[in-house]
């Protein structure tokens, strides 16, 4: 049991108080986001559901005839749906947790990276929530959950320290420049269209598909939809892919955020 805190506190660089101080942070983005929602956190069982809605009326009946045999597009979109939020809005609120929080900062002598890892862990959390209505969307569409469920906890875990890693590198860019907001949210709406959240891969010319392949999310997607409800093929190679580029991302963004805080906080 010692061994297993030792390997976290290394991996986050947090002391113990941090990483309690990580859990209250996670529990108020969580609360504070459905604060004067008299549905409350009943929203993220219902945006992806009601997303999916829309988007199954608008394609199905372009795309079911192209999935593969056994394949279901109801799930096949939702579980896109799903990957992609706890990506976009991980992302987002990792992005901008550092700078809304630089009032604390500036009084309270805590590790200004933790925002970030908070708000990446909150949108893991709302992802699990969300499983919830995916797997009534399962067996609506006449399938069952798989048997290699529970790797969608390891997938989602590596999914929060991948956006945590970007977020980190992003926090800083949004506080240095103000105009990175805007281009990033032209360049997340740009990779949704480079995502197979609600077209199979297989439509694309041979081109196309080598750079949606090339695209991180395709791969943690191959591998939710396969692990959560057998709906996708998924390889070892995507699995490979998906943790070594959310280790190297983390990694990468925390030795940037180290580099460039210093300079950063006094634009705070």
């Amino acid at each position: 049991m010692r061994a297993k805190k030792v390997s976290l506190y290394s991996l986050t660089g947090f002391s113990k108080n941090n990483l309690q101080l990580l859990r209250l942070l996670i529990q108020q983005e969580l609360t504070l986001r459905y604060k004067r929602s008299v549905i409350g956190i009943g929203w993220t069982l219902l945006n992806p559901m009601l997303t999916s809605f829309v988007l199954w009326i608008v394609f199905s009946f372009l795309f079911v005839g192209k999935l593969e045999v056994g394949q279901q597009f109801a799930p096949y979109l939702m579980a896109g749906i799903l990957l992609n939020t706890f990506f976009s809005q991980g992302l987002l609120q990792a992005a901008n947790s550092i700078a809304a929080n630089g009032g604390v900062l500036t009084k309270v002598s805590v590790p200004p990276k933790i925002f970030a890892f908070a708000a990446a862990l909150a949108a893991f959390i709302n992802f699990l929530i969300g499983l919830i209505p995916l797997a009534v969307v399962v067996y609506i569409s006449g399938q069952t959950l798989s048997l290699t469920f529970p790797l969608v906890l390891v997938i989602g875990l590596f999914m929060a320290f991948f956006t945590a890693g970007i977020g980190l590198t992003l926090s800083v860019i949004f506080i240095r420049f103000e105009d990175a907001k805007n281009i990033v949210n032209v360049l997340l709406l740009i990779l949704i269209y480079l995502t197979p959240i609600f077209y199979p891969i297989g439509i694309l010319n041979e081109s196309m598909q080598q750079i949606v392949t090339l695209n991180p999310l395709t791969s943690f997607l191959d591998a939710f939809r396969w692990a959560f409800s057998d709906n996708a093929t998924a390889t070892w190679r995507d699995f490979l892919y998906l943790a070594l580029i959310s280790i190297t991302t983390f990694a990468l963004g925390n030795l940037f955020f180290k580099k460039r805080w210093s300079k950063t906080i006094a634009m705070l």
